[in-house]
């Protein structure tokens, strides 16, 4: 299952979520989930949306493995299944992700990506676990927004 080119719609990633979970949970092995969802302050319109949406799901299919799975699950959120990527392994991808990000410019519009990022089994063991406990710190923010980097992550 090679998904580096290929984003998937939120029915299809959910099911290859269950099935991650699933191999998890039979070989005894980790894998971690991180979402991404673009916030936007003010009242601008919903094409300036998707295209910074598609803006960061570039910035992100040149930087996953190819084995990691990326999915479009919310009208704007993006989903990445990191299979095999344990506790420290997702540490390492939060640091380069979040330094990435900080980088990332939206263009003129203003808005904030918000950064989650959970381990298998570490802090959830079940889809529904893993889907609560995906919420986390505000990492990037565009010209006028502040950016903090000091709120902790989920269960670290």
């Amino acid at each position: 299952m090679l998904s580096r080119n290929h984003v998937f719609e939120r029915d299809e990633f959910f099911r290859l979520l269950d099935l991650e979970i699933k191999r998890a949970r039979r070989y005894q092995n980790f894998f971690s989930v991180m979402r991404f969802a673009l916030h936007e302050n003010g009242a601008r319109g919903t094409t300036v949306r998707a295209k910074s949406l598609n803006s960061l799901v570039k910035l992100l299919k040149g930087e996953i493995r190819e084995t990691d799975v990326l999915g479009h699950t919310k009208k704007n959120e993006i989903m990445i299944i990191l299979p095999y990527c344990d506790s420290s392994g997702a540490d390492i991808v939060d640091s380069r992700l979040n330094s990435l990000i900080k980088e990332f410019r939206l263009g003129k519009d203003e808005f904030k990506i918000s950064f989650h990022l959970v381990c298998f089994p570490t802090e959830g063991t079940d889809m529904a676990e893993i889907l609560n406990n995906l919420e986390g710190r505000i990492i990037n923010a565009s010209k006028r927004w502040r950016k903090d980097s000091k709120t902790p992550r989920v269960n670290q």
